[in-house]
């Protein structure tokens, strides 16, 4: 599997690797000038030889509820997602959305949203990561938190992770 950037978190252990299939889906759906927000759920393979790596970032849905500045992902589609990707042996650890923003950063209805979600998976997903994909068609334009002990910590790109 081709990786094409990581994230650290300098205050934490670890590198989160990107493959080239989930940096596909982020550059696909760049949220144009007056069009709504879009995003999907995050999955790792916690078993790849070469790493933490986001395996998998699925694409925006149809059923999913959202306007210029909020998202609301469809519930019925998130389980499928989920169940889908557990079959193959890969493990939620977030979700991404769009922002109307060339860099993203993270908004107070973010912190709140992803609040929710890190105390909704908390037993299964303790520190769940949040990236959001500004209008950059530079990867500098695709950023990433980490929620932890109720606070999050944006993590720092790496060009080359390996």
């Amino acid at each position: 599997m081709e990786v094409t950037w990581g994230w650290k978190w300098p205050e934490v252990e670890g590198v989160l690797l990107v493959s080239r299939s989930a940096a596909d889906i982020f550059r696909c759906n760049l949220q144009k000038s007056g069009e709504h927000e879009r995003g999907g759920q995050l999955f790792v393979d916690p078993t790849h030889p070469g790493g933490i790596i986001l395996s998998l970032a699925t694409a925006p849905h149809k059923a999913d509820k959202a306007g210029r500045t909020w998202l609301e992902l469809n519930p019925e589609r998130c389980k499928k997602e989920i169940q889908e990707a557990n079959a193959l042996g890969l493990r939620l650890i977030g979700y991404w959305h769009t922002h109307p923003q060339v860099i993203p950063q993270i908004s107070g209805t973010d912190i709140s949203s992803f609040s929710r979600f890190a105390q909704r998976y908390s037993n299964v997903l303790p520190h769940p990561v949040a990236i959001i994909v500004g209008t950059s068609q530079d990867t500098s334009g695709v950023k990433a938190w980490s929620f932890r002990e109720g606070g999050y910590i944006e993590a720092v790109r790496m060009d080359c992770p390996i």
